[in-house]
């Protein structure tokens, strides 16, 4: 995991006092931390599936620009949110490092995507393809791309801002509580010899 960035603690008590109870009954704690990261991750990955945050509120919808924007030779629609490249769902990892159980991603949009925010979006020049038909001397208004145009303008995009809303998806929910401290009393009734 790296540094810097922003992170998110979570300090949950009963899961902490089920840790230190076995590291005191058997003096390693590794193998439930281990454990207890990979589950973090796939509960993580589900998230991206059912589209919810940690809380169980689904996430705000694609706006209908967004929706309609085209991938490939189809209309993106408004499902699979934060999951067309499928990027930020399969960059989540975790590290275990001196008791301390850490996930997330390194993708540089995923906090803006956690928590939202605005992007300040500067002016800037930009080309833009387009159809010209000679006959009727008009524009088709659909933007093309440059080797289905048949006519290159350079345009003045002013400065604007995007909203991205918040689509959590890193944080514990009640089912996570409970797989966790059975994952600890697993290894509790195994490493302790209880078994």
């Amino acid at each position: 995991m790296a540094d810097k960035g922003i992170r998110i603690t979570i300090s949950d008590a009963p899961v902490l006092a089920a840790l230190d109870r076995l590291e005191a009954a058997t003096n390693n704690r590794a193998e439930a931390e281990d454990a207890i990261g990979a589950y973090l991750v796939t509960s993580t990955q589900r998230r991206f599936e059912r589209e919810v945050g940690p809380d169980g509120q689904p996430w705000k919808r694609l706006s209908p620009r967004t929706a309609n924007r085209r991938i490939g030779n189809r209309r993106r629609g408004f499902e699979n949110i934060l999951r067309v490249s499928r990027r930020l769902e399969q960059s989540i990892v975790y590290a275990v490092d001196d008791h301390e159980i850490a996930w997330g991603s390194n993708v540089v949009y995923a906090a803006i995507q956690h928590l939202g925010g605005e992007i300040e979006q500067p002016e800037r020049q930009q080309t833009i393809y387009q159809n010209y038909d000679a006959r009727t001397d008009t524009f088709d208004p659909k933007f093309r791309t440059k080797r289905r145009s048949n006519f290159a303008r350079d345009v003045s995009v002013s400065a604007h801002t995007i909203t991205i809303p918040a689509r959590p998806y890193i944080g514990l929910d009640a089912a996570d509580r409970k797989e966790i401290l059975a994952i600890v009393e697993d290894h509790y009734r195994t490493e302790g010899g209880l078994q």
